[in-house]
């Protein structure tokens, strides 16, 4: 029975209770530790081995019951027996205390309840289990003897139960049970169940202090912050620390005046008052960076020392809550949450309730301490001679008006009339100064009247007159008055009203026309973003049709050669000439995808619309898959590569990195691109990269010399958002050294400017389009990092970057990491067969061809709707789908296809073993995109353009049951979805 556990379970049942009775009494009291079986007469097997097999249950028999007052487990009574059998198969935590001593025997869900007193407690009594116990529970022993009916206890005190690695406050009810062979008021032992009620328990003590917190004695300042202080410090439980500051906005900067704490000892380092809101002492800091939203920091070396209340544990999160009214900030909370309970959503529940129950006591005293304050203001004016009050009130700036409680105006100054809209004449007559507002308001403006004359302290409202309101674009509209109206009082009895009035048109105009604005400006957004899908997907289809043609010709000469071994040769130089000119077609198209690309990236970037993603990678294979793409251009172009992976990788532990691989790929390859054009002509082309990892000053793995381009003002580095983790920071670098022409100094400084290039011959020898270093370098600096080079003229150059990553603790497994999986081909049994879903008539037939001379059974559908018509008729091996489609789009379709396969519909719910592979072929090249339609079903994205080859081995992959013709072309090395993504 652990400290402070107070726990109830209802008896067994009572159908058991017969049974027991009825498989003990045969048997004398004498016989009741016989070791053999009552009806054979012979040695008994080991009755322990029907208790189910578990880890407990082993600690269960391996306790050396011989020196407990229950004697070896062989001689147990079948009682004692019957009830263990009961106990070890009961779901609950649960206890059973045997005999006149009461020896503990209790299950695997109870051994953590025990917390220290396990594992001696087995076997041993109540009293030597937990002797600090005794005195309070033997009351419930003796009850249970005396009545023969089970004691229940309430959940009256917590628990701290080590579970799940940690020590958690857990609240639990229960009972004890008499057990006896015979009459219940002479039991033999007592079941003790329990049954945890932690949530209801902890809602109704935190529901207990909002509600005591909301109930507030006297609404001012100074009330409310002594009275929010002494609720907390009633639940040191849930609030071990707090700490509570008043934002005084009076004076040119807002100081925060520290209005009481709970849990800082005398002279504590975070007992900080009267400092403004730019210091550096304490928690302002944080105050500062959390504005006007809630933000949550860890326990640090700052809370050392401090006198935790409830559980004297520090708080693993600390939580800063700003009280606030709207716009306005009226101070922060600073609270330490429970040690002993999870930071989940039920934790993020109390934290909000408490920071809207703070925020609206404490913005209701303020505004009840301004009120007074205006009202006392007004006071002190009326107090003044009249005719120095009218003087006042016929300059003022606001419309001011008293008015009798019969409704006529017994004084009113001009500008109010010129608000309102109607002379003095118009509204002389008793209430006629309600016909000044809209027909709509007026019900309105006669409830606030209603409220004043029966005693309400003021009232604020805004209200449309029928007076007209012409906006600075021109559009007429209902002009808009904000009212403060306030009862005039004599010996406490309200004899007239006076109210101020103060024209709002322009600003609610304003207000309008800025959520116009905004709407427009979201509008503009996803036009530019559709822009960009329709520019994308238009270039990249027919992109897709030259580079399958161009690579059919490519092979041509090849296959020719595998089918006939005498080719005449003005042939053969004529097929070779085609390879030529289909070669220069793939570098042109090659080219034309990266101007595409550049574009595309520098739209987004321009729009807002790039996003940079994080996920777990390891950096070691992102450099290789991302070489392996150049590795047939190296050899062709007799280029030595050499990657070297620098030792502090090694040192540092590095295995998972949170990074975007899209975005870091996309400036790799732009690098890479640029060393393989510019070490061509070099006598001995040769490349080198290498790369590294840093926890601080990142530029000390570059040369000395580097040049690092300008940051631009507009990137924000988005590693600190909260999808790339907590985990500490690392630098990951990188540096590709080629052999090439080099550059002029001179020459450095503009490279990374926009659509610039070292000259004008640069461009007109090697192309390009001076974008890809600018590109290269906004990516860089949105993660955290920098790019720079050092070159020199004739000798070559070094190009170099390094991005903020943050390490990870293990590898999960996400949609976007899954698509990087690469299966092994295997020989098939069968020929595959494929469903080209593909709208393009050239793609249809081109891909087609390709796919068929890599021996698939090709069938084509136009669109969804086809291809779901084919599934009902046919099965396929493999779905190749195209997104953009009329009729039916290929999400849709892909949706409906998994929705079936799901129900068991047609062929496709017949399917055996896994389910049908799709890859989307899409020029649809967004990340959101790519993520739609994994999401819709899709196993792979295959994005346009693409060599059939790739397509092939993707295939290969999903559906290793495959045959391909000899000729076709081995797959782009490393080739996965992350690299193809590279210009997303």
């Amino acid at each position: 029975m652990p400290q402070n556990l107070t726990l109830s379970t209802p008896p067994p049942e009572a159908g058991d209770l017969i049974d027991l009775a009825d498989t003990t009494h045969a048997l004398p009291q004498h016989h009741a530790n016989s070791t053999h079986d009552g009806n054979t007469g012979h040695e008994a097997r080991d009755w322990t081995l029907d208790l189910p097999d578990s880890e407990h249950v082993r600690f269960f028999r391996a306790t050396d019951w011989t020196r407990s007052r229950l004697g070896p487990l062989k001689e147990w009574s079948p009682t004692l027996r019957l009830f263990t059998r009961m106990l070890f198969a009961d779901s609950r935590a649960a206890c059973l205390w045997w005999g006149p001593d009461l020896v503990a025997i209790y299950n695997a869900v109870y051994q953590p309840l025990a917390a220290q007193a396990h594992p001696k407690l087995m076997g041993r009594t109540f009293r030597e289990g937990y002797p600090d116990l005794w005195p309070g529970i033997a009351s419930y022993f003796d009850e249970a003897r005396r009545t023969g009916r089970g004691v229940d206890y309430s959940a009256s005190m917590s628990l701290l139960v080590e579970r799940r690695g940690w020590r958690e406050e857990a609240f639990f009810t229960g009972n004890f049970v008499p057990l006896s062979s015979g009459p219940t008021c002479r039991p033999e032992g007592f079941y003790n169940s329990l049954v945890e009620v932690t949530k209801q328990k902890l809602a109704d003590r935190r529901t207990m202090m909002l509600n005591r917190m909301a109930a507030v004695p006297y609404p001012t300042p100074d009330a409310v912050s002594a009275h929010i202080m002494a609720t907390l410090e009633t639940n040191g439980a849930d609030i071990p620390l707090a700490i509570l500051y008043e934002a005084d906005r009076s004076g040119a900067a807002t100081v925060l005046r520290l209005r009481g704490h709970i849990g800082l000892p005398k002279g504590h380092n975070l007992i900080v008052d009267g400092h403004t809101l730019d210091s550096e002492h304490g928690l302002i800091p944080d105050c500062r960076r959390a504005g006007s939203e809630a933000i949550t920091i860890e326990y640090d070396q700052r809370f050392d020392s401090i006198s935790w209340q409830g559980f004297g544990t520090p708080s693993k999160k600390i939580v800063i809550l700003p009280m606030t009214s709207g716009e306005r900030v009226f101070g922060y909370l600073i609270i330490g949450t429970n040690p002993h309970r999870p930071h989940d959503d039920f934790c993020q529940q109390l934290i909000k309730d408490l920071s809207r129950m703070a925020s609206s006591i404490i913005s209701a005293a303020a505004d009840a301490e301004e009120s007074k304050k205006r009202e006392l203001q007004l006071q002190n004016d009326l107090a003044f001679s009249d005719t120095k009050l009218r003087h006042l009130i016929e300059h003022a700036s606001v419309g001011m008006v008293h008015i009798s409680l019969s409704g006529q105006l017994l004084w009113a100054n001009d500008h109010y009339y010129a608000l309102s809209g109607k002379s003095q004449q118009e509204q002389m007559k008793p209430m006629h100064f309600f016909d000044v507002y809209l027909d709509e308001d007026r019900s309105k403006a006669e409830e606030l009247w209603d409220k004043l004359i029966n005693g309400v302290n003021h009232v604020n409202s805004e209200l449309r007159l029928k007076r007209s309101y012409t906006s600075p674009t021109g559009h007429v509209e209902p002009a808009q008055l904000q009212v403060l109206a306030f009862p005039y009082r004599e010996n406490g009895k309200v004899k007239s009203i006076m109210a101020c009035t103060t024209d709002i048109s322009k600003l609610k105009w304003a207000q309008t026309f800025q959520a116009r604005l905004a709407a427009e400006a979201r509008e503009a957004k996803r036009q530019q973003e559709a822009f960009i899908d329709v520019v994308s997907h238009e270039m990249r289809n027919p992109l897709s049709a030259i580079v399958h043609c161009a690579d059919e010709i490519s092979h041509a000469l090849e296959e020719l050669r595998l089918k006939s071994a005498e080719i005449p040769e003005p042939c053969i130089d004529a097929l070779a000439d085609n390879v030529a000119s289909a070669d220069i077609i793939m570098q042109c198209a090659s080219h034309q995808k990266r101007i595409i690309d550049d574009v595309l990236t520098l739209s987004k970037l321009d729009s807002m619309l790039l996003a940079i993603t994080p996920t777990a990678v390891r950096p070691s294979k992102l450099i290789n898959s991302i070489v392996g793409i150049f590795n047939a251009e190296l050899k062709s172009n007799k280029i030595r590569s050499r990657i070297t992976q620098d030792q502090s990788l090694v040192q540092l532990d590095i295995d998972f990195l949170y990074l975007d691989p899209s975005r870091v790929t996309q400036i790799f390859i732009n690098l890479l691109t640029n060393a393989i054009k510019f070490v061509k002509s070099s006598k001995r082309p040769e490349i080198s990269i290498r790369f590294g990892a840093t926890l601080s000053n990142p530029r000390v793995f570059f040369p000395e010399e580097m040049f690092w381009a300008a940051k631009s003002k507009d990137n924000g580095d988005v590693t600190g958002n909260a999808e790339w983790g907590t985990g500490e920071e690392v630098y990951l670098t990188f540096a590709v050294r080629d052999s090439g022409i080099g550059m002029q100094s001179k020459e450095i400084h503009k490279i990374f400017e926009r659509f610039r290039q070292a000259n004008m011959r640069t461009h007109v020898k090697y192309g390009g389009s001076g974008l890809g270093l600018f590109i290269s370098k906004e990516l860089t600096e949105k993660q955290g990092g920098e790019i720079g080079v050092c070159s020199v003229l004739g000798e070559g150059s070094t190009f170099g970057f390094y991005v903020k990553t943050r390490r990870v603790d293990r590898h999960p497994q996400t949609p976007g990491e899954l698509v990087q999986d690469s299966g092994d081909v295997g020989v098939a049994p069968h020929e595959l067969q494929v469903l080209l879903v593909e709208d393009n008539l050239i793609n249809q037939q081109v891909l087609g061809k390709q796919l068929k001379k890599a021996g698939c059974i090709v069938e084509v559908a136009n669109h969804g709707l086809e291809a779901l018509n084919l599934l009902d008729q046919k099965s396929f091996d493999v779905v190749l789908m195209d997104l953009e489609m009329p009729v039916l789009n290929g999400i849709d379709a892909m949706r409906e296809i998994r929705k079936r396969e799901r129900e068991g519909e047609g062929l496709l719910g017949a399917r055996m073993g896994p389910r049908l592979p799709m890859i989307a072929v899409t020029a649809n090249v967004r990340q959101e995109q790519i993520d739609t339609a994994l999401s819709a079903g899709a196993n792979r994205v295959m994005q346009k353009p693409f060599k059939a080859a790739d397509l092939v081995y993707m295939m290969q992959g999903l559906v290793p049951q495959v045959t391909t013709t000899p000729n076709t072309a081995p797959p782009t090395p490393g080739l996965d979805e992350r690299v193809k993504e590279m210009f997303s």
